[in-house]
């Protein structure tokens, strides 16, 4: 009986290495881009915090104070032990840190179940002699490879930031086990959805309530209530780096992992390939009169996400203005001396909602080239509807939602302001504010839009000129680059506000270059083939 089932499990795992060295080839950029920016983010924060926020010991128990802020503890925190630069370090970027291995791990996993299943390639490699779990199974080894990676990566990065070897070690086995976590949650998820956005959707979900039950937990108390211990995010900072470190809170994550795994090959066993646990619901048979125009269909294909999007800014903005009232009092170097710490907190929040609009930018106009690839789009353009009117239908429902969101975020940052401060004037100086920053945007839209249309297979530049103008203009000056490097960046020439001004000729010039991209985006696609599916 016992060797019957050995065999049976083997059968089902045939072809395993082969489709481990393909998805480790497959990911050999993607993969690698993530280790590195990850582990290379741990001394430029670190030093962006010692030069501009603690580089005395005034502003450094200055900003420990804020950290035990309540609403400060729903972002950073805890801070363990004693108070020291590194301490800081750790309560103010851990989350983050956390967070970006998670999502790593959740596209990863995603990448090589669902989608291959999606796009119809794994009903081709299953063809040959490849057992049933043998794609699943190499997805979770892809990633438990990532995570190794990304723990020793971290932890020799942790090392040249002073350290101790142990707690080097722990900080780098910490995002290593969240990550290992979301690879075994979206296994799961790609179960039970049949598209690729679902599940990835789901999990980022559930990463959403991890995030929110670690938020809840740190307002409970300083080093973690309750509810801290109920999020994976929480098992990974309760290992309490550099204070009293213990490692096995690491246990709770591996335990959760391995459940998770094993429901995964159960659930993987009982459906069909390319099927679902939650079958998709068949539309109407017919159309409404009021969708059967480019921009509608558009619109429909975007609804979703712009709600979804807009429900995290509206939180997330309303969690960050309700920190403004702690900042008025706080003299960090970060900003000048004689700014308002108040509108300067604002006005950095502003900038950051600004970077949140670009990512959604960014992956709205991608999902119009996977609708290409899958073939969705010679349908449509195969009635009455041309190329420009797709084209340009679906990049105004993305410039508006680009308008939207804005001021949807500046709406909940504006009333988390004035609730915190009772000056109930911030909440439309915000959201103006916040709309001010809609040119260059348009400009992170645009790009992608024109690589679209004359290099389609060159789009993912878009993140990088994103990412990019973000790093600059954020750790530009505390690195010393010239202005000139500075201003290369798109993010770089409108004034933040509302501590800035209003600039109309940066404003111009801003939309002019994205209305060239995008022109040049339609030109390219009337030129090029479409792809076939």
């Amino acid at each position: 009986m016992i060797r019957d089932l050995s065999r049976l499990a083997a059968g089902h795992l045939t072809g395993t290495g082969a489709m481990v060295r393909l998805a480790l080839r497959r990911d050999r950029i993607k993969l690698t881009i993530w280790l590195v920016a990850i582990a290379a983010l741990v001394p430029r924060f670190y030093s962006a915090a010692v030069t501009s926020v603690v580089p005395t010991p005034q502003a450094l128990a200055d900003a420990s104070q804020m950290i035990q802020v309540s609403f400060m503890r729903v972002l950073a925190g805890p801070l363990f032990g004693e108070v020291d630069t590194r301490s800081y370090f750790l309560a103010a970027y851990w989350v983050e840190f956390l967070l970006a291995a998670a999502i790593m791990n959740i596209l990863l996993v995603t990448r090589h179940t669902r989608a291959e299943e999606q796009t119809g390639r794994a009903e081709l490699i299953r063809a040959a002699v490849v057992g049933r779990h043998a794609q699943l199974t190499a997805a979770l080894i892809v990633a438990l490879i990532g995570n190794a990676a990304l723990a020793v990566l971290t932890a020799a990065a942790s090392l040249g930031i002073g350290f101790p070897a142990g707690g080097a070690l722990l900080f780098g086995v910490s995002l290593a086990a969240i990550g290992m976590v979301f690879a075994a949650v979206t296994a799961v998820t790609a179960q039970v959805t049949e598209h690729t956005r679902g599940a990835s959707g789901l999990a980022g979900i559930v990463l959403t309530v991890a995030w929110l039950l670690r938020g809840a937990g740190a307002l409970q108390g300083h080093e973690g209530g309750p509810l801290f211990w109920l999020s994976p995010i929480g098992w990974s900072q309760q290992t309490r780096v550099l204070a009293d470190e213990r490692w096995w809170p690491l246990g709770l994550s591996v335990l959760f992992a391995g459940l998770l795994v094993v429901g995964a090959y159960s659930l993987a066993s009982r459906r069909d390939l390319g099927a679902s646990l939650v079958a998709p619901r068949p539309g109407p048979a017919a159309a409404p009169s009021w969708l059967r125009s480019p921009y509608t269909l558009a619109l429909r294909l975007q609804r979703g996400a712009i709600a979804g999007w807009g429900a995290a800014f509206l939180a997330i903005g309303l969690v960050l203005g309700g920190m403004t009232g702690g900042m008025e009092n706080v003299d960090l170097p970060i900003f000048s001396a004689d700014a308002d710490f108040g509108r300067a907190w604002l006005s950095l929040m502003v900038f950051t909602g600004s970077l949140y609009t670009g990512v959604f930018a960014v992956l709205a106009v991608m999902r119009l080239r996977a609708e290409e690839v899958r073939g969705r789009i010679g349908p449509v353009l195969a009635g009455p509807t041309g190329r420009p009117a797709w084209f340009w239908s679906s990049l105004l429902v993305i410039a508006l939602a680009v308008v939207v969101l804005p001021a949807v975020y500046g709406a909940g940052l504006g009333l988390g302001a004035a609730a915190s401060t009772g000056d109930l004037g911030l909440l439309g100086e915000v959201i103006w504010s916040s709309l001010l920053r809609v040119p260059e945007v348009l400009v992170l839209l645009a790009v992608p839009a024109a690589l679209f249309g004359l290099a389609p297979r060159a789009m993912g530049a878009g993140w990088a000129v994103l990412v990019y103008g973000g790093m600059v203009q954020i750790l530009g000056p505390n690195l010393g680059l010239p202005g000139w490097l500075i201003n290369t960046s798109v993010l770089s020439h409108l004034p933040w506000h509302p501590l800035g001004s209003f600039a109309p000729v940066a404003t111009a010039v801003l939309s002019a270059i994205a209305a060239v991209l995008t022109i040049l985006g339609l030109y390219g696609l009337r030129r090029r083939d479409l792809a076939t599916g």
